[in-house]
């Protein structure tokens, strides 16, 4: 069954206090819940990381670690610098991890139809759905959006794929090359339209 199906979900957070309790509250109300949360506080200077903990208190799945980042970064590395950290805090028992970031909200459904794409066929190796934003107070979709690429506030990987692309690189682009690297590898990226993330803080 579905069920059986375990998944873990590293957020690394950036002085998100405005967001990051509707991302936890999105994760909490799913039909199929996580084993772990990370949170990941990458050097906030809001309240973040007291937000995140606060909520976390009554979650025994959710943990929140604080990451003292260095202030010199090679572009794009740091979130992926963060999701590795998160990843370290990780028990190994999940069958497909998720990064995620910390300004998105989730339908209740989305990691149920998740897990039901990856067990419906072996060969999947990444899911996700597709990106909204709000314009004129309508929910319409994000234009970098297109349905053979995943967008990298939300990605789900297979354990077998993540281990065989070598996990996350901490370069620019690292969410293409995640993609390019799991096709070379003959594993599919399916994105499913019918799951409408909500991304709260538009990418530009």
């Amino acid at each position: 069954s579905v069920n059986c199906m375990k998944y873990s979900v590293v957020i690394p957070a950036y002085n998100e206090e405005q967001h990051i309790l509707s991302t936890l509250k999105s994760l909490v109300g799913q039909t199929l819940l996580p084993n772990q949360v990370v949170v990941v506080n990458d050097s906030s200077t809001d309240n973040t990381a007291k937000l995140a903990k606060e909520f976390s208190r009554k979650y025994d799945f959710i943990h929140v670690i604080n990451n003292q980042a260095e202030a010199k970064h090679l572009p794009g590395s740091k979130v992926i610098n963060a999701f590795n950290i998160g990843l370290n805090e990780v028990q190994n028992n999940w069958d497909f991890i998720v990064k995620l970031d910390a300004d998105l909200i989730l339908p209740s459904n989305y990691f149920q139809r998740i897990a039901e794409t990856f067990q419906s066929d072996e060969t999947v190796g990444m899911v996700g759905g597709m990106a909204y934003i709000v314009k004129n107070d309508q929910w319409i979709l994000e234009s970098l959006t297109d349905d053979d690429h995943i967008r990298g506030a939300f990605k789900s990987y297979r354990k077998a794929c993540f281990e065989q692309i070598g996990g996350l690189p901490a370069a620019m682009g690292w969410d293409t090359v995640d993609e390019l690297l799991a096709k070379y590898h003959q594993w599919q990226v399916v994105v499913l339209p019918e799951l409408k993330v909500k991304h709260l803080k538009p990418t530009g």
